[in-house]
């Protein structure tokens, strides 16, 4: 049997401890592997060097923690309006909670308890005021995700004068990563279950 595990699909998601680990994953996922390459491709051959640069790890680590956090916001966002029936106080509740799952798994790290709990705070005003409605339409693709792609040129540790230049193919780069992300995301959730857990 063991032959066959590439056949095995994963589980669905079903509730909301398993969205929220869903989305935590993915934005750690996409967070990292977008920033370190974008470093990479602009560092080069010396790019070994860079990574293990003691000055420059620190700026490294702390980027990546506040590139997931952005991340986890857009991807949050974009799952509690993947519920068609639900309310938008219950979306918004469920996008709150998903949040700060991911605030306290970065807890400790990188970031100071300050500027996380100003994260939480900030992205608890997003949700109140979000258009919820337009969320249940219609898959708006990279629309939903252009605050993390924007926030990758932003938050590089890369000089000014070089981000004008990699702006196009930077933001595509992460725009390329929420598709898979978006397309898993659809397969996998069961509306009417993960509803119905929080009743």
């Amino acid at each position: 049997m063991g032959g066959l595990a590439f056949w095995r699909r994963d589980p669905p998601i079903t509730d909301a401890p398993a969205l929220a680990i869903f989305c935590i994953q993915r934005a750690l996922f996409v967070a990292q592997t977008t920033l370190y390459g974008y470093l990479r491709t602009r560092a080069g051959l010396q790019h070994f060097n860079l990574f293990t640069d003691k000055a420059f790890t620190p700026l490294l680590r702390e980027a990546r923690s506040r590139l997931v956090l952005v991340c986890l916001e857009d991807l949050a966002i974009y799952a509690a309006g993947l519920l068609p029936n639900a309310a938008a106080a219950t979306r918004c509740q469920l996008a709150i909670d998903i949040f700060a799952q991911g605030v306290a798994t970065l807890a400790g790290y990188e970031l100071a308890e300050d500027d996380l709990a100003k994260a939480q705070k900030d992205f608890e005003a997003t949700c109140q005021h979000e258009a919820w409605a337009d969320r249940s339409a219609p898959d708006k693709g990279i629309a939903a995700f252009s605050k993390s792609a924007e926030a990758l040129i932003e938050i590089a540790p890369i000089v000014d004068a070089l981000k004008k230049y990699d702006d196009e193919i930077v933001t595509n780069s992460m725009h390329f990563k929420w598709h898979t992300v978006r397309a898993d995301l659809r397969a996998r959730l069961d509306s009417d279950a993960l509803l119905a857990s929080l009743t």
